[in-house]
């Protein structure tokens, strides 16, 4: 009687086990080699979408709320003692303060819009405090946007004649900045402004790579002037 031949159980050889790791490992190698520049590539996109993404929600906001300058409730009453004016209460080339009801709730107040090292800033506050003019100041003070590196306003007339005309700069309308209660002895440049055309640069920085900046601009009308 034959019996079967029984095989070898000593499994793989150690040359055998050395040839097999390293193809899994060039397998490996290669889907990295793939992966990886994609996943770069996703990463990348992704930081300038967001920086993209939050200068324009910024400039949105603030072109929602310019356009509202002048509108103030207290003048709708018949009080005229409660009466209000000059919605735009100072304005540069750099950063602007108007005054109204912009956020909707019932009753007017200064809104600057400025720049500092941190980002983009509004500051809220009541009209004719200094505090209100402040970039950044108290506890009103909202961070738009980061990674903000430009901000510039342009005005014009209600035929878009520029404010100052040339407009050279840099400007301050009618002498008033807003590093303090601006004055309105005379008020014939801010007065005149129909129109606020503003620009915002974002910056995005890489690693490994040239910075990129993204400017996005806005034609802004006042509704109430």
């Amino acid at each position: 009687m034959r019996y079967p031949t029984v095989r070898s159980q000593d499994g793989f050889t150690l040359v055998e086990l050395m040839v097999a790791m390293s193809i899994f490992l060039l397998i490996l190698v290669g889907i990295f080699q793939v992966f990886d520049p994609s996943s770069r590539a996703y990463s990348t996109s992704e930081r300038k979408l967001g920086v993209q993404q939050n200068a324009r929600v910024a400039m949105d906001a603030m072109a929602r709320q310019i356009r509202m300058a002048g509108y103030f409730p207290e003048n709708i009453d018949a009080d005229p003692a409660n009466d209000l004016a000059n919605p735009v209460q100072a304005a540069t080339q750099s950063a602007l303060s108007v005054a109204g009801d912009l956020d909707g709730t019932g009753a007017s107040n200064a809104f600057t819009f400025c720049l500092n090292g941190s980002g983009l800033w509004r500051v809220r506050g009541a009209i004719g405090a200094a505090g209100s003019y402040t970039c950044p100041s108290g506890a009103q003070a909202d961070l738009m946007a980061e990674s903000v590196t430009a901000l510039s306003f342009a005005y014009f007339s209600a035929t878009n004649t520029p404010i100052p005309s040339p407009p050279t700069g840099p400007y301050a309308l009618d002498g008033q900045g807003v590093v303090g209660v601006p004055t309105f002895a005379s008020t014939v440049e801010r007065g005149a402004v129909r129109r606020i055309v503003i620009a915002v640069t974002a910056r995005e920085n890489v690693p490994g790579q040239p910075a990129q900046t993204y400017t996005l601009t806005s034609d802004v009308r006042l509704r109430n002037p």
